[in-house]
């Protein structure tokens, strides 16, 4: 039997057929032989033997079982796949909503978990409008640094702003039948989610190495370069021309069109619309060149090697020029030799316009066929079983964010993080003017942990922050518990506690990165602000709180009343148990000792109050020297007496009367 693939081997099918009927003719003529041999002398059994032999003759030969002969007759063959891109073990991490520095730490987590499963390739399925500028970079790196090199970015179904620089650090990009990418213009928001006015200045400084990043994916994945310029920058007006012999396909600048055509290019109909960026943030419309006037080669098209010292990016725009040389220093960047070609006069008439792509007026938003058409996505990708056809898999498997990482996603919600600012200052209020309810410190220990331990597992928070806040709580107690009056040590806490939760919202090493930039300022303002208004919401909370006390449910039941129910229910009431304040030089007697807080009968009434200057022990007759709703202080009058010295060294009774 022939098998499929030896049967692309054989020149001609039907000889091999012929020569199968050859050998059962064979068979036959053997077989006739030995009947010869037993009838030769009858005639009769001559034509016998010749009537056999012509039936043997006409018998069609033995044919193969359903099995084609040829692969010129079997179905359509499916599509071959790039040695490169084949994969048998695909890893598909999907990135969904906003991108935050939880999210770079839950892909840093998957990429590892791929690694040690032995994928042979890594999906990242975008479905994304952007987010933390920091956080997108980290993933790049996580992808550029990846020991499996195989890389594909799904854009499923949106990929803005971050996700877009993500799926360039990836080596290959495909895109759903209706997806969108692109619009990675750096902005600034405010704790209210409008955009904030970035300057000129700030800007650039933003925006120079979010187009080294760019530039530095073009460079490795083989994407036209000046194409991914204008995703983070305006002023890039591209044009797409073709090579008239080998197709290859560039997007070229203004003055690059001059040294290939005669004339203006045209500059109607767009492939990409772009729209005016005059807005809050800060980008000016760029203005078209007057068409009467000669035309600069604003770009230099020299090689870096010919250029020493030359930035590494090559602008694609006088914009893009003037935002690498005012935003950064070269030395900063380290990246591949570009292989553009460098267009000369030499040039004119190998390649072809195809069309205007963008004016430049705008960010580039591109859908799935202007990737396609301008070499960004390599094919059409719907679901998991066109991945699979894609890389020729034969296992797709889905590495999904954990339901901790979306936990932490929500606790590090700056609307969240104010929640849990007002329910932790209530709660420790409640506990200070309680002591031994156990109850709203337990609440106020859960608020904290649920503040601090997400951001100190993503980074966003440090030792230096835990210990400021705890150390503002030790100096808060002290203050009001153990040191007379309310001084240093007071401000001291409260300052050091609202300088450690103020450094939650800022994601630690960022100012390294980009040093004084406007995101970093912006991350300052969001959480001061955050911080600012969630006190002054829990400043309302505990006046409420210290008016109503007594009257809400279930906190009611945390005061304890006097059979005679003489509470009045308010939260200072062990203070003040009355309702009045003690004057001045009121005597008492301490009940308890007062180390340096504790309790002391004033007539009939217990309150709680802190002595000042010694520790006073029980049965001490003590005077009143200031009182307030908060705190009552007072001193030691008179010690009580002594009680009788026993003597120990005689056992009798009469010794130790």
């Amino acid at each position: 039997m022939i098998s499929p693939t030896n049967a692309r081997n054989v020149p001609n099918p039907a000889p091999t057929l012929y020569n199968r009927r050859t050998r059962t003719t064979e068979g036959s003529n053997v077989l006739t032989a030995g009947v010869l041999g037993v009838g030769r002398k009858s005639a009769v059994g001559r034509w016998l033997v010749a009537i056999l032999a012509l039936t043997l003759l006409a018998l069609p030969a033995p044919t193969v079982p359903a099995q084609p002969t040829s692969r010129a007759s079997t179905a359509a063959p499916a599509p071959s796949v790039p040695a490169s891109r084949k994969a048998k073990n695909v890893a598909v991490i999907t990135i969904r909503d906003e991108i935050t520095p939880v999210t770079a730490d839950s892909v840093r987590r998957r990429i590892t978990l791929a690694e040690k499963a032995g994928a042979d390739a890594i999906v990242f399925d975008l479905d994304t409008p952007g987010g933390d500028l920091y956080a997108a970079l980290a993933i790049c790196k996580l992808i550029k640094n990846c020991s499996i090199t195989n890389t594909v970015a799904w854009v499923n179904t949106k990929a803005y702003s971050a996700g877009a620089i993500i799926a360039l650090a990836c080596k290959e990009i495909v895109s759903a039948t209706s997806s969108d990418f692109g619009d990675a213009l750096p902005i600034a928001v405010d704790p209210l989610g409008q955009l904030a006015t970035l300057g000129k200045a700030e800007r650039q400084k933003i925006t120079a190495p979010m187009i080294a990043e760019v530039v530095d994916s073009a460079r490795r994945n083989g994407y036209d370069e000046y194409l991914v310029q204008g995703l983070v920058s305006l002023g890039v007006e591209l044009w797409l021309v073709e090579n008239t012999q080998t197709k290859q396909r560039l997007c070229i600048n203004r003055a690059e069109y001059h040294r290939l055509f005669d004339g203006d290019p045209p500059t109607d109909r767009p492939r990409v619309a772009s729209t005016p960026a005059d807005s809050p943030t800060g980008i000016a419309k760029p203005t078209s060149p007057d068409p009467s006037a000669p035309t600069p080669d604003a770009a230099p098209r020299t090689e870096p090697a010919e250029q020493p010292g030359a930035n590494p990016v090559q602008p694609a725009s006088p914009a893009v020029a003037e935002t690498m040389s005012n935003g950064s220093s070269s030395s900063m960047y380290d990246l591949p030799p570009t292989t553009r070609k460098t267009f000369t006069a030499a040039d004119k008439g190998q390649w072809r316009l195809i069309e205007f792509v963008t004016p430049g007026t705008g960010p580039l938003m591109l859908k799935s066929g202007d990737m396609k058409e301008l070499g960004l996505s390599s094919d059409t990708v719907n679901s998991d079983e066109d991945l699979a056809r894609f890389f020729g898999a034969s296992n797709i498997r889905r590495v999904d964010q954990s339901w901790s990482e979306g936990l932490v996603i929500f606790l590090t919600n700056f609307i969240v993080k104010g929640v849990l600012i007002v329910i932790f200052l209530c709660a420790l209020f409640i506990e200070m003017t309680h002591p031994g309810v156990i109850l709203p410190g337990a609440v106020a220990a859960v608020a904290l942990f649920a503040l601090l331990a997400p951001p100190f597992l993503i980074g966003m928070a440090g030792w230096w922050e835990i210990a400021a806040i705890v150390g503002g709580i030790l100096l808060i107690l002290l203050e009001l518990f153990v040191i007379p009056g309310f001084g240093v040590a007071g401000v001291v806490g409260i300052l050091a506690l609202f300088a450690g939760l103020l450094g939650t919202f800022i994601p630690n090493g960022a100012g390294g990165l980009f040093p004084n930039t406007a995101q970093a300022r912006t991350e300052l303002v969001n959480g001061f602000t955050t911080l600012i208004l969630s006190a002054a919401t829990a400043g309302l909370g505990i006046y409420f709180l210290a008016k109503n006390f007594g009257t809400l449910p279930i906190l009611n039941r945390l005061v304890l009343k006097d059979p005679e129910g003489s509470d009045s229910g308010s939260v200072l009431s062990a203070i003040n148990p009355s309702g009045t304040l003690l004057k001045p030089g009121t005597v008492g007697l301490a009940v308890t000792p007062l180390r340096p807080s504790g309790r002391v009968m004033f007539g009939e009434q217990v309150v709680d109050v802190v002595a000042e200057l010694a520790w006073v022990p029980v049965g001490s007759t003590v005077r009143v020297i200031s009182a307030s709703e908060f705190r009552v202080a007072v001193e030691l009058v008179m010690a009580p007496p002594e009680p009788p010295k026993t003597n120990r060294d005689d056992p009798s009774p009469e010794a130790n009367a």
